[in-house]
């Protein structure tokens, strides 16, 4: 028997189907574009989301070689924060403006004249930005207002897969506190800031948790998926919880490293603990009564691939000629390279700095360059540099009363043993790495599972279908060379930092929080 996992992503939609035991069974993706119709504009097309999700479950059941009826339950998981107007007839009024979008500035500044920041940090867990869902919303209000007028319910991206699918319009918690009108502690739309910005609470669908049954696949829906009419589709979540569940980091002072162009740290929380400098948003879990906190890292595995796109022509060269990844190349070269990287620094702060510094105006440096630095050394410093963050961002978190034990890792940088045991050497804790790669759509399987009965609860869901493929341990004596080499790194941001402060005139950028 079968459980299914969609993972709506920004750039694409993977389906996959999982053993009751947690095994990967088949898996299929189909991508999608990003539109910008003016600068700064970032919209989707909800119906390409349905169609690749239709395309990949139908697919990932034929590569099964299962009958549908073997499949007991499905969930799904998306990217968050974008929002989706349906009209009464269930039509899609606009495109989706996905958190990527940065028109809403203008929308965001009104919210701050409308309620304070103080009170919308301690109602929703988030500072006010123009990345959550709030600003997007008005947006169509005040520039769409027949759109507006029309909507019956706004619905996220994964919420509208699930109305797809089953007909039913409804979100859960973990979504719901991405939009910054959701009272995290109360676990409810918030009356106070809804009613301060004039969006009114009936046109938001209703919050349940991420394992209700939403409702079942319909005909029309089964007809175009192969899914058995009937089947349970349960309420799932936003992706970076759920890769959270299908990582096993399901506890407080555990720790999840999302990896890939950018990086989300995230940390369960048995209660709401709300960061009261707005640094890292305290959002709800998809475990039940769990919150959690979300760091940022931006542009961490994106830093190597700048590095091998612009200077690595001859490891992509070499890696053809070999049948191997650039990537494997490059890091076998830093491998050589002693640590610290003789005195080589690297700032990986390409867009901006998000967590551990969130500032805007600095960009990345490598500092120290000397006449005896290779190239090994350079890509030594990006994989030290990007470590580095993931530190200092604990370091953040333990401000906040994390105490954090043990770290679980997924993602792209998973890929390299050498970088993953640089990471355990420099933050002093064990790092283990999933057997299954694809924790988010896990996550929502789990979800699944669990919705329908099949699981105990999504604790003993994850501790019975989360293997580990591998844990690196930290060296002590490598790391007391990374603490120092550490020492000069954040001595040195600090005279970084100024000199942007004082030289540079750069555009805003969104934060991805």
């Amino acid at each position: 028997m079968y459980l299914v996992g969609v993972d709506l992503g920004t750039s694409a939609c993977k389906t996959v189907i999982f053993s009751l035991g947690g095994r990967k069974v088949s898996e299929a993706q189909r991508e999608y574009p990003i539109y910008h119709p003016k600068p700064t504009w970032a919209e989707q097309k909800p119906l390409e989301w349905w169609e690749a999700a239709a395309e990949t479950i139908k697919e990932s059941i034929k590569k099964a070689g299962i009958i549908s009826e073997d499949i007991l339950g499905l969930s799904v998981d998306s990217q968050r924060e974008a929002v989706v107007p349906i009209g009464v007839e269930g039509e899609e009024l606009y495109n989706s403006i996905i958190w990527l979008d940065g028109r809403t500035r203008p929308q965001t500044e009104k919210i701050r004249r409308m309620i304070s920041e103080e009170e919308v940090l301690s109602i929703t867990g988030a500072g006010i930005n123009p990345v959550f869902s709030a600003s997007k919303i008005l947006w169509l209000k005040e520039n769409k207002p027949e759109v507006f007028k029309k909507t019956r319910v706004f619905l996220c991206a994964k919420d509208y897969i699930v109305y797809k699918l089953t007909g039913q319009p409804a979100t859960d918690y973990s979504m719901a506190s991405r939009t910054l009108l959701f009272d995290v502690r109360k676990r409810r739309w918030s009356e106070e800031i809804c009613s301060a910005i004039n969006i009114p609470i009936d046109k938001l669908p209703p919050v349940k948790e991420s394992t209700a049954i939403i409702g079942e696949i319909s005909r029309e829906a089964s007809e175009k998926t192969l899914l058995p009419k009937g089947l349970p589709v349960v309420n799932g979540g936003g992706d970076r919880p759920c890769e959270c569940l299908g990582a096993g980091v399901i506890r407080e002072g555990q720790v999840n490293i999302g990896t890939g162009t950018g990086t989300a740290v995230e940390v369960p929380l048995s209660t709401p603990k709300i960061d009261v400098k707005a640094r890292i948003p305290c959002c709800c879990h998809v475990i039940p009564d769990t919150w959690e906190y979300e760091a940022i890292i931006a542009t961490t595995g994106a830093s190597l691939r700048w590095f091998r796109d612009q200077f690595g022509a001859e490891e992509k060269a070499e890696a053809e000629r070999r049948g191997k990844s650039p990537y494997d190349l490059l890091v076998e070269k830093a491998a050589g390279i002693k640590p610290g990287s003789d005195g080589l620094l690297f700032y990986p702060y390409l867009t901006g700095a998000f967590s551990p510094k969130f500032n805007e105006k600095v960009r990345g440096v490598f500092f120290g360059v000397s006449l005896s630095h290779s190239k090994a050394h350079f890509i030594r410093a990006i994989l030290e540099g990007v470590a580095f963050q993931y530190l200092e961002t604990f370091g953040i978190l333990e401000d906040l009363g994390v105490k954090i034990k043990m770290a679980s890792m997924v993602g792209g940088e998973t890929r390299s043993d050498f970088w993953n045991q640089m990471k355990a050497d420099i933050v002093g804790i064990e790092i283990r790495v999933p057997e299954v790669d694809d924790a988010a759509a896990l996550g929502a399987a789990l979800l699944a599972g669990t919705g329908i009965g099949e699981y105990s609860s999504l604790q003993k869901a994850a501790e019975e279908n989360v293997r580990i493929r591998r844990t690196y341990k930290p060296n002590m004596e490598v790391r007391r060379l990374y603490l120092e080499a550490y020492r000069r790194y954040r001595e040195t941001y600090n005279f970084i930092e100024k000199a942007y402060e004082a030289n540079c005139d750069l555009p805003k950028i969104v934060h991805n929080l």
